[in-house]
């Protein structure tokens, strides 16, 4: 009872979604293009190691984890020249489970993200930090460590086109096969970074 040309059309639309997310975040290496979380241009460095002796938020106390995220958002101001529209505004880090599930403290009541949105230096600056989980940014960093992106989300600054969205554009008869044949097409540009100062990357978290 089930149409297959409802099934051929939802499956080739997740194929089409799953491929925007890969050339999105990734890109493909057999066509030498970079996404968002590993562009050969973006400035990375390794997070510094906290009271414990480790980079990984895990293991690290609120305010550290805070440090980390303050870091990279004022690195990408000070290389924008202390313009704020270069201040990075969204943040996607690998271990976003870890900030939203701990406390601030035993005696807390606010998850270490909600204490990280409301104190970071963007909100100071009378910027909204967005914060929200990638699972691309899992061993994306050196050595396969975890990454964490802070970039400005907006078209002026990173982008990615879509020049033809994806449709149906032609179904013809094949008497051979004793079938119909669907042919869909559209086409996927890459992400354009227009402004290097904006975006920076930190591994190890």
């Amino acid at each position: 009872g089930r149409s297959l040309d409802d099934i051929l059309d939802k499956g080739i639309k997740l194929n089409w979604n799953k491929d925007l997310d890969t050339m999105t975040y990734e890109g493909y290496d057999s066509l030498d293009i970079h996404g968002l979380v590993n562009h050969p241009l973006v400035e990375n460095e390794m997070a510094q190691a906290g009271a414990a002796g480790a980079t990984e938020w895990k293991k690290k106390t609120p305010d550290e984890i805070l440090e980390d995220i303050n870091s990279v958002v004022v690195e990408t101001w000070e290389d924008s020249e202390y313009d704020l529209t270069g201040m990075a505004n969204h943040n996607d880090p690998s271990n976003y489970a870890n900030i939203v599930t701990r406390k601030v403290s035993e005696a807390g009541n606010i998850s270490i993200l909600q204490y990280i949105l409301e104190n970071n230096i963007a909100k100071n600056q009378g910027r909204d930090l967005m914060i929200y989980p990638c699972r691309w940014c899992t061993g994306a960093g050196a050595s396969d460590k975890n990454r964490m992106v802070a970039y400005v989300n907006e078209k002026e600054k990173v982008r990615i086109d879509i020049p033809v969205m994806l449709g149906r554009v032609m179904t013809q008869p094949d008497v051979q096969q004793m079938a119909y044949l669907t042919a869909y097409a559209g086409q996927i540009g890459q992400v354009k970074i227009m402004y290097y100062e904006t975006i920076r990357y930190k591994d190890g978290i």
